[in-house]
């Protein structure tokens, strides 16, 4: 089966998706490119450190700057197959030989025309930082899947990881749905849970449930391939919808005793 992922270029909470899935599963799909768009899209840079500030802190965020920092410098060396890690995604693919590319926007007619050339069988995102129009949506054969770590259609929206602490839930979900035009509301193919661990701050917990979510992926893709998914209509009647957090909201998740990083 031949499948395209589009996601954002972040090499901190994203790319440990990657990194397990391109490592367990690269031979058991053929993952035909992937597109890795802006970090949260068309936020602007300055609106986004100052939001990551206040919720990491000045410490925080200065170790999240380092992290970055060096997954420029780092991702440019060669790495062989195998590594126990990568700090890029870009070289992540290029040890494994995906083609991946640092694009714009997914809805644009240009990407859409080489998405169409192609021609994947399945459409995934992981952490895509658009929505997705109809006309990208309906052209992969088998659809268009996103994971979302969130107990569906509970926690709908940005930041579900920070959400679910938040509200005090002992365990983070993890939703795999088909994509339709409203975000987070096809219906869901495999839901799963995994538990907080002890005093767990967001920053662990958001890296080792990306983990997580590589190979619940892997398992809705056999299913799909074998044409063994079911789907799971969800109850949006009972939903809830999140956006990132205000500056009151961050203060009262550090009171109640929970830690950024």
């Amino acid at each position: 089966m031949k499948i395209e992922f589009l996601t954002q270029d972040d090499p901190l909470y994203v790319l440990p998706f990657f990194e397990e899935f391109v490592r367990h599963y690269s031979d058991e799909f053929e993952i035909l490119q992937v597109s890795a768009f802006p970090t949260m899209g068309k936020r602007s840079r300055s609106q986004l450190l100052n939001e990551l500030r206040h919720l990491y802190g000045a410490q925080g965020l200065a170790r999240l700057l380092a992290g970055v920092g060096a997954s420029r410098c780092l991702g440019l060396l060669p790495r062989m197959r195998g590594a126990g890690r990568y700090y890029s995604l870009a070289q992540l693919s290029r040890t494994y030989g995906i083609s991946c590319q640092k694009l714009g926007n997914p809805n644009e007619k240009e990407f859409i025309e080489g998405f169409r050339r192609r021609a994947p069988d399945l459409l995934i995102s992981v952490a895509c930082p658009f929505i997705l129009k109809k006309e990208l949506l309906g052209i992969a054969p088998l659809g268009a899947v996103n994971i979302h770590h969130a107990p569906l259609p509970r926690y709908k929206g940005m930041m579900p990881t920070f959400w679910q602490m938040y509200h005090g839930e002992k365990s983070v979900g993890v939703t795999i749905h088909y994509m339709v035009a409203n975000v987070d509301e096809g219906d869901a193919l495999y839901q799963d849970a995994l538990l907080i661990e002890p005093r767990e701050s967001l920053d662990h917990l958001i890296r080792r449930s990306k983990r997580h979510g590589a190979h619940c992926m892997a398992r809705v893709l056999r299913q799909i391939q074998h044409n063994s998914a079911t789907r799971i209509p969800l109850d949006h009647s009972k939903g809830s919808y999140f956006t990132f957090p205000t500056f009151e909201e961050i203060r009262e998740f550090r009171l109640r005793g929970f830690r950024a990083i």
